[in-house]
């Protein structure tokens, strides 16, 4: 990889960026045919330093959205865990309404049982 590509010490994406313009604009100062016009070194300066400034403010603008997306993504995390928490809620309540509704029957079942006659046995005919 070439020494300059990448981030650079303290400047990071910013001065890399910079310095691979000035790389570019060196090539392009050298004319490719007789008439061409070089950029003037002030221009030049501007250019890069607009080019720095849209790659700072890119860089801004995908960090926000970054951050909104995690923001995003963690309320739906919770709102989606709490919607599971109340259908879990209400199903346990559902069960207990069927548990409590089978021991009633249950009890019914076990009253008729022990109020019907009981059937003779054969052995007792």
């Amino acid at each position: 990889m070439p020494e300059h590509s990448g981030r650079s010490g303290e400047g990071g994406v910013p001065e890399a960026l910079r310095a691979a313009i000035e790389r570019t604009l060196a090539v392009a100062e050298k004319p490719a045919r007789a008439g061409s016009a070089a950029l003037r070194p002030e221009r030049a300066t501007q250019l890069l330093d607009e080019v720095a400034r849209r790659g700072q403010q890119a860089r801004d603008e995908l960090a926000r959205r970054g951050q909104d997306a995690r923001q995003g993504l963690a309320r739906r995390g919770s709102e989606a865990g709490a919607g599971l928490a109340r259908r879990g809620q209400g199903a346990r309540d559902e069960l207990a309404e069927r548990l409590e509704a089978l021991e009633r029957r249950l009890a019914s079942l076990e009253d008729a049982l022990r109020s019907s006659p009981k059937p003779k046995s054969k052995a007792e005919d």
